[in-house]
């Protein structure tokens, strides 16, 4: 362990600072919870538009996880008796546990906006009919541009546009209603979000990279995420947040900037964070 990460700790005992870390004072629009929602939440029905309340719950330091080996087996006996067994066993994994510094659990209010609209009409059109017959590939592609053509044809594993028409006659087409606008009035909805931070004492950010990975992995492996919540995909099964010395950021061997470095672990699905240190 090291001071940094020993330090962190001792701060983020207090709820209050836990909360800060989530929600600093300079960020008014909520932004690094709004990331971190992102992260799990995947935004293909709701969009969050602003966060209005954020609860933070430490639930431990130094948090140990190592998923299990899962074994599975079978047992036949055909002669002269028909016997047959299954079996799944999980046993701990003897591999080193991966470390998560800081887990918390967040309760975050957030006033969200609907980016799609409920199922308006439903059209179809017969692609064996003699006026799609006569169009040539090119005209059929203007026709229908709403389609990447060529990825359909991937997709439905035909070689030309005939096959396509032979495999799939009729092209159904889905029309969706416009969503209401944004209503800053109505009530927020309750999202609860579990955290996991990691403490870098130094801007490495390859090292930072491979053990964000490796975290991730093991509490994917050991707490399986579902697949979907009721404003769409969950992506993950937490948040994760790497911590950094803002003063790492004025040594002259660092030529990044906190905007490029949180750019890089967004791109990973994680969230950057650089807080001052006494």
């Amino acid at each position: 362990m090291n001071a940094f990460a020993d330090q962190l700790m001792i701060r983020y005992l207090a709820q209050d600072q836990a909360e800060l870390l989530l929600v600093p004072q300079d960020d008014t629009d909520r932004r690094r919870v709004q990331a971190l929602l992102a992260a799990v939440y995947e935004p293909s029905l709701l969009e969050v538009r602003c966060v209005d309340k954020v609860a933070v719950r430490v639930t431990g330091f130094q948090v140990p996880v190592a998923a299990p080996v899962t074994v599975r087996g079978s047992w036949e006996k055909l002669l002269p008796d028909v016997a047959q067994a299954r079996a799944v066993l999980e046993v701990p994994t003897a591999a080193e546990p991966q470390w998560i510094d800081l887990a918390l659990e967040a309760v975050v209010t957030a006033r969200v906006e609907l980016t799609a609209g409920a199922l308006d009409a439903l059209d179809s059109e017969d692609l064996r009919s003699e006026e799609f017959a006569a169009l040539t590939d090119e005209e059929f592609a203007q026709r229908f541009s709403f389609l990447d053509l060529t990825e359909l044809m991937r997709r439905a594993e035909v070689a030309d546009l005939a096959e396509l028409r032979e495999q799939f006659p009729r092209l159904y087409r889905l029309h969706y209603a416009q969503p209401p606008p944004f209503d800053p009035g109505v009530p927020g909805r309750i999202y609860r979000l579990g955290v996991s931070v990691l403490f870098f004492p130094d801007l490495d950010l390859g090292a930072a990279l491979r053990r964000l990975a490796r975290c991730r992995r093991a509490l994917d492996d050991l707490r399986p995420r579902p697949d979907e919540y009721d404003g769409g995909e969950l992506l993950a099964a937490s948040a994760w947040l790497a911590v950094f010395p803002a003063t790492a950021l004025t040594s002259p061997a660092v030529p990044w900037t906190a905007e490029q470095v949180s750019r890089l672990l967004a791109a990973e699905g994680s969230v950057a964070a650089f807080v001052e240190t006494t």
